[in-house]
């Protein structure tokens, strides 16, 4: 990894790694596409109280800080959703952020390069707050002018053409990810303010100032920042079986025990991580999400909406007043991983607005996007080379087939048919292959799935009592030996509720509510690629708190020094104040 510096950003040439042989033979994109169209759930509505589609293991917050920890590790802009395209060297996958823990999402290149991000004294980052750091438009665009007039007390630094100054342009995709990164900035800031408070008992040689001040806040938000991704998110969703021989491990020990990214591969990271195991957070994704006691709101718009405006939480844009988050224990517990939410959870909540705070969960870990997802707006598209963008190339990749969208012109593409298009293109090989490459390591735990693992779950009508009806059906026979790895790793996760409930057979919603059928994480395939990839990244950076960190070191944070993310936005300033018995002490014994 030592062709890239910290905050760096990639070049084109700088191609991701892969753990097995790449494919010979893609996939067919007509069988694809029914693949895709086979993923997409029905029409929904937020809810606020316990919902069929949530996993209990993973608050909804994770799926956001997931979020942003991919736009720390990647960002490919070059290759093609076309397979004509594999092979021709300027469509290359290849990836435009450092492939460390190094938070360049949020520092950029730093207060030298980009001082405009930065305050007078070099090493806090500026946002807006009420009047301070406000910038106004300058162009005569009415709804811009509008769009700055409702804008949040506090939100993200802006251009006047409103569009976020950040490190990464994606951590402005949306309502909850901008304001994870507001809380960042709000959580560097408030540990620079900590060692200048330090500074008071120091010698004046002694004290941080400038560059210094700069970069021992970032270590130290690098740090914690780390120890939250291994301990806090890596055990939510990740099989704590899968996880033996990594978690608990001295760095040397680990070394012994990697079976898919050993040393060698961490020049970059794998394209099997990158395109396949890492969008398991994609099924997590609620249809919509209350951010506070007055408004709930759609993720994107959904497949019977028209206006790609309407007031979904779609960013690239100043942060709307009425979406701000009040309270982040709709998000992010006080809890360790494997502490259950302790709430009636005997029957699905309705379409009732309940606005007082409550836990919201991700949904699970399973072979279903919601709808919103189905149909993605143009403003969240991955960028594209060629003319016409990626509409072109999904278009030219499943001609004469052609996309389901009939609300839109030109039709909107799924994230479910993008994500399996860019597998084919990368050429990664089928979950099958993962397992074999496990086994050979001598992990005889890793099984692979059956024909009727490998399902989708469909509307099965409604029982007699009104509650929705279910059933899982196989994939398409041609997949079943062979099998994509982004859908098989969803499988995997899914698998603990089809062996509950079987093929082909009817059950309700209520069934999914509690036990197994509410209970999903990533498995041996999955899980075993994302665990590897982030103790091998941390593993090999000179820097990371593992390497560098001094013996004595304590993450600075709020409440009890808990490393959970929760403590991070209280140490920011955040307000995250847990509802009266919002949680239970019941422990969950691991993978169901």
């Amino acid at each position: 990894m030592s062709g890239f510096g910290h905050g760096s950003v990639g070049t084109r040439e700088q191609a991701f790694t892969h753990l097995l042989s790449l494919r010979a033979k893609s996939y067919p994109t007509h069988e694809l596409l029914k693949l895709a169209n086979s993923i997409k759930s029905e029409l929904d509505t937020v809810k606020d109280g316990p919902d069929p589609e949530e996993n209990l293991l993973l608050p909804a917050g994770y799926t956001y800080f997931g979020q942003f920890i991919d736009h720390d590790l990647t960002f490919d802009n070059t290759s093609s959703l076309n397979p004509v395209d594999i092979g021709s060297q300027d469509r290359l996958p290849s990836n435009l952020r450092t492939p460390r823990f190094d938070l360049d999402s949020l520092y950029g290149d730093g207060p030298d390069a980009q001082p405009f991000m930065y305050a007078e004294d070099g090493a806090s980052l500026l946002y807006k707050n009420g009047t301070e750091n406000q910038v106004q438009p300058t162009v005569s665009n009415t709804k811009l002018v509008e769009d700055f007039k409702n804008q949040a007390d506090q939100d993200l630094l802006r251009s006047p053409n409103g569009r976020a100054i950040v490190g990464d342009k994606r951590n402005d995709e949306n309502s909850i990810i901008s304001q994870i990164q507001l809380s960042f900035v709000k959580y560097h800031n408030a540990v620079v303010a900590k060692l200048k408070q330090n500074n008071r008992r120091l010698q004046d040689d002694q004290k941080l100032t400038g560059t210094a001040l700069f970069e021992a806040a970032r270590n130290e938000v690098r740090w914690v920042y780390q120890k939250i991704v291994i301990e806090d998110f890596l055990p939510r969703i990740v099989n704590a079986d899968v996880l033996e021989g990594l978690k608990d491990k001295t760095r040397d020990q680990r070394a012994q025990n990697y079976a898919l990214y050993t040393e060698d591969k961490r020049e970059n990271l794998p394209r099997e991580f990158v395109v396949a195991a890492y969008r398991f957070g994609h099924s997590g994704v609620r249809f919509g999400y209350r951010l506070n006691k007055d408004k709930r709101f759609s993720i994107f718009p959904d497949s019977e909406s028209c206006n790609p405006d309407n007031d979904s939480l779609l960013g690239f844009e100043p942060l709307p007043s009425h979406h701000v988050i009040d309270n982040w224990a709709r998000f992010f517990p006080f809890t360790d991983p494997g502490v259950l939410p302790n709430e009636p959870r005997d029957e699905p909540a309705d379409k009732t607005e309940r606005p007082e705070v409550r836990l919201q969960l991700a949904y699970k870990i399973d072979s279903n996007l919601v709808d919103p997802l189905g149909v993605l707006p143009s403003p969240v598209l991955p960028t594209s080379q060629n003319v016409g963008g990626v509409i072109k190339e999904v278009k030219d990749a499943i001609s004469p087939d052609t996309l389901p969208d009939t609300k839109v012109v030109p039709p909107r593409p799924s994230l479910a048919l993008l994500n399996l298009l860019r597998g084919n293109n990368y050429r990664v090989q089928g979950g099958q292959q993962i397992v074999k490459a496990l086994q050979n390591k001598g992990f005889t735990q890793a099984i692979p799935l059956t024909s009727d693992q490998l399902s989708v779950r469909q509307p099965a009508g409604e029982n007699s009592a009104g509650d929705a009806l279910f059933k899982f059906e196989p994939i398409a026979e041609s997949l079943q030996n062979d099998t994509p790895l982004w859908f098989y790793i969803l499988a995997e996760g899914q698998a603990p509720l089809v062996d509950r409930f079987g093929v082909g057979k009817s059950f309700s919603e209520v069934d999914l509510l509690n036990g197994v059928g509410a209970k999903t994480q990533l498995g041996w395939v999955g899980g075993r690629i994302v665990a590897e990839v982030f103790y091998g990244l941390l593993d090999s950076d000179r820097e990371s708190y593992i390497n560098k960190a001094p013996k004595d070191w304590q993450p600075i944070l709020g409440g009890n020094q808990t490393v959970i993310f929760a403590n991070l936005l209280k140490f920011a300033g955040q307000n995250i104040e847990p509802p009266p018995t919002s949680t239970s002490t019941h422990k969950n014994s691991g993978f169901c």
